[in-house]
């Protein structure tokens, strides 16, 4: 095949081109490919993530409802291998937790219970793990332990039920002063019509408190 003049000066232009860009030209799709095979590559290990995280979940309400405990604790120990940090985790160690000790396997749940505490995904999971871990702790004259849970304030929606068990540790401890301290801060926290009231102000009136 024949070119004419036109024809050849541009083939000669393109080959000086290719020769002097060609590598870069090269690296730079490959960057983009890379970069577009990285993109989707990643939206399906979060899939992915999110789908087994989702069966493991399954797998521990399944060993909730089977009432076995040791199925329960190995379904819960597989969610934390499988997917310890999705949104799942948390709520199956709380889910655990109570299955737990309904089963009369206390130490297992305060286990699950302190590992929610650190490592669930929520804010309102962490504080209401450490509420439940606080009231094993208490009820296993755990006091020292109970009170490093409660030590950090929560969120502020969780403040009130913090100070509320901050009152019943130290009203257990016989700290009056301490339990009266922390009940007035729930009672001055609560809305007005919050159906707690009355038992609070009857715990404050308990440790010399005055009626709010």
């Amino acid at each position: 095949m024949s070119y004419n003049l036109e024809e050849q000066e541009q083939l000669a232009q393109l080959r000086y081109f290719w020769s002097r860009w060609g590598n870069h030209i090269s690296m730079a799709a490959l960057v983009v490919a890379l970069g577009f095979a990285g993109y989707f590559g990643w939206q399906w290990w979060q899939r992915s993530r999110a789908s087994d995280a989702a069966v493991a979940f399954e797998q521990v309400q399944a060993a909730i409802q089977s009432n076995n405990a040791e199925r329960i604790k190995q379904a819960w120990a597989a969610m934390q291998a499988k997917a310890p940090s999705s949104a799942y985790a948390g709520m199956a160690a709380l889910a655990t937790a109570k299955a737990l000790h309904d089963a009369g396997q206390n130490d297992a749940a305060i286990s699950a219970l302190q590992w929610a505490a650190k490592n669930a995904e929520g804010n309102s999971e962490r504080a209401v793990a450490r509420l439940n871990l606080s009231a094993l702790q208490i009820d296993a004259k755990q006091y020292a332990e109970a009170a490093s849970t409660l030590a950090d304030n929560p969120e502020p929606s969780f403040a009130p039920l913090f100070d509320l068990r901050r009152g019943d540790l130290a009203a257990l401890q016989g700290q009056r002063a301490a339990a009266r301290k922390a009940y007035d801060a729930a009672l001055k926290a609560l809305p007005p019509g919050a159906p707690e009231r009355q038992a609070l102000q009857q715990r404050l009136q308990a440790v010399g408190g005055a009626a709010a």
